[in-house]
């Protein structure tokens, strides 16, 4: 009973995931968490279009802002919580036919054990109750501000790119990867500004397999 219970369970899970790939387009979502400035989201936006150009993807910002909560704020730590601000953004496009949605945020940010992350992604599989795929990013950090130099434009630019393509990467199924590749965990930012924007070679390939799979189910 269980076992036909169970085949059941996945078959229309299988069902729910067809019928979402066939009405969702390609898009990638940007929202803005708390305040930040338009000018990042505008960057990102182009950065990240051009990335994933060969995948057919369009990247749209979200007009509203999502505020943030006191309660995702640890006042001990004077971080907020990533897990939780992901959470949040996941239940926000619960209903919505978002491909991927990716949250900005210009505050400090920690997961679980570490002191801080650059980023957060929810897994790619999808589930009956969990259709949306989320990301988060912060951005104070990739600041030469934060650190007391001066200020960079043109490498905060491209460490937002970085950290958006990591994160990105993760939904769409890749994990990390100890070649040099995009998809390498960066612990420091000086890890980040040592790789490259771009996947390597067998990134990129289970990158086009992914999306090869997409494509069939259509």
């Amino acid at each position: 009973m269980i076992s036909f219970l169970n085949s059941n369970y996945y078959f229309f899970n299988d069902c729910i995931t067809f019928l979402v790939s066939i009405k969702m387009k390609r898009t990638i979502y940007l929202q803005k968490i708390g305040e930040l400035e338009q000018t990042i989201l505008d960057k990102l936006k182009k950065n990240l279009e051009k990335s994933f150009k060969d995948f057919k993807i369009s990247v749209e910002i979200v007009p509203e802002e999502l505020p943030l909560k006191q309660s995702e704020y640890d006042a001990w730590r004077r971080q907020y919580d990533a897990s939780k601000i992901l959470d949040r953004i996941t239940k926000k496009v619960q209903n919505k036919l978002h491909f991927r949605t990716l949250g900005v945020i210009d505050k400090d940010i920690f997961s679980r054990h570490l002191n801080f992350v650059f980023g957060l992604a929810s897994s790619p599989k999808i589930w009956i109750f969990k259709l949306p795929v989320t990301a988060l990013i912060s951005v104070i950090r990739l600041r030469e501000k934060f650190y007391e130099r001066p200020e960079d434009k043109k490498l905060f630019d491209l460490r937002t790119l970085k950290e958006a393509i990591h994160e990105l990467g993760h939904t769409f199924n890749l994990a990390h990867c100890d070649k040099y590749c995009i998809m390498r965990f960066s612990n420091s930012l000086t890890d980040t500004d040592e790789k490259p924007k771009e996947f390597c070679e067998s990134c990129s390939i289970k990158l086009k397999n992914f999306f090869n799979n997409l494509k069939n189910s259509n």
